[in-house]
């Protein structure tokens, strides 16, 4: 699809910081893509409203801000998208609110279209507000490009955690280095479902050693999830700079994925982020992963392990092949071309009516 030149658009988040990967990877890396293409999106005026736009997308957000922005967008007749990359409603089910249940429903009810990141988050969100069946439209994240991220300069702060963590794998430069790294959503995914994994991790250490270093925010439930762990692990904060050069120091990411109606839908993004870092990848399957498939290590944990600690340089080929296809389905321009179609189809509802 070409972009045509038609139209004004703007993205409303409740806060736009990089330090959100979802705002990120849904709004500002698309939204400096298509403006690479000509469109005209910029961020959305909340003073002013949506005078003279002819789509707007709110981007996950569920308070009054973006309440106020839907009425006013409504009453301006231009076209409304809602975002949304998380099955918001599992997340509802966990913490047993249905008054969350019923605010996403009508949120979502309200939008001329929904994007998602993947179809099957589309059917997720579908089960639970069958109202918005027909208005889903397929977006794929924005790849992670942690070599643009690593050009920022690191803190004294940072670099002394980088140290760190370089010590730690250098105490133990015989061990195959694997890293975690994601936010924790309690009894879904996260850092206290880790167990199962870390059993394997430490069935494959009796042939040879591994390390595990986990990147997120929740030290405290590292601290309390790695207290039965037995194999040699650390803990590493997440941070927007850090994050790339902490990632390159280790040879395989592992995402165990403990498979319920929040995690089903997810995007190829955890996967790829390693990937285009040059890591391996062992996983547990869900839609989303199947396609990288002859490339990684999916399902098969022992051979994903054998494979990256006594063949690394064979995988190569593969993970070269892995790069190429993520750039060639979830590029810049393929992501940004699919995002201007959207806007363009919301917009042109307006010119309908």
């Amino acid at each position: 699809m070409t972009y045509t030149g038609k139209g004004r658009f703007a993205f409303y988040a409740k806060r736009y910081s990089r330090r959100k990967a979802s705002i990120r990877l849904r709004l500002l890396e698309p939204m400096a893509a298509m403006r690479d293409l000509g469109v005209k999106v910029r961020l959305y005026p909340k003073v002013r409203g949506p005078q003279g736009l002819d789509a707007v997308v709110i981007s996950k957000a569920f308070g009054r801000g973006a309440e106020k922005a839907i009425r006013a967008v409504r009453k301006s007749g231009c076209g409304l998208i809602f975002d949304i990359c998380d099955n918001r409603f599992a997340n509802n089910r966990v913490k047993g609110s249905a008054k969350h249940a019923r605010r996403t429903n009508m949120l979502l009810t309200q939008a001329d279209i929904v994007t998602v990141p993947t179809a099957v988050m589309g059917d997720l969100l579908a089960a639970s507000a069958p109202d918005i069946a027909d208005r889903i439209r397929v977006v794929p994240d924005m790849l992670e490009d942690v070599s643009a991220l690593g050009d920022m300069r690191p803190s004294f702060l940072e670099r002394r955690r980088l140290r760190r963590l370089r010590d730690f794998l250098d105490d133990h430069s015989d061990a195959l280095h694997l890293v975690w790294f994601g936010n924790n959503m309690t009894g879904i995914s996260g850092v206290g479902q880790l167990d199962d994994a870390v059993a394997r991790l430490k069935a494959f250490a009796a042939r040879h050693p591994v390390t595990l270093t986990i990147i997120n925010n929740k030290p405290a439930v590292y601290r309390e999830a790695s207290k039965g762990w037995d194999i040699p692990s650390f803990y590493m904060p997440w941070s927007l700079i850090a994050f790339p050069a902490a990632l390159k120091m280790h040879r395989a990411a592992i995402i165990p994925v403990s498979r319920n109606d929040y995690t089903a839908g997810k995007s190829i993004n955890r996967p790829a982020t390693a990937i285009m870092a040059g890591l391996g990848v062992i996983a547990d399957s869900i839609a989303s992963y199947e396609e990288l498939r002859p490339f990684i290590a999916l399902d098969d944990w022992e051979e994903g392990l054998a494979r990256y600690a006594f063949r690394w340089d064979a995988e190569q080929p593969r993970l070269t092949q892995a790069r190429e296809h993520l750039d060639r389905h979830y590029g810049r321009q393929h992501v940004a071309e699919r995002w201007a179609h959207v806007l363009e189809e919301a917009g042109a509802r307006k010119s309908a009516g």
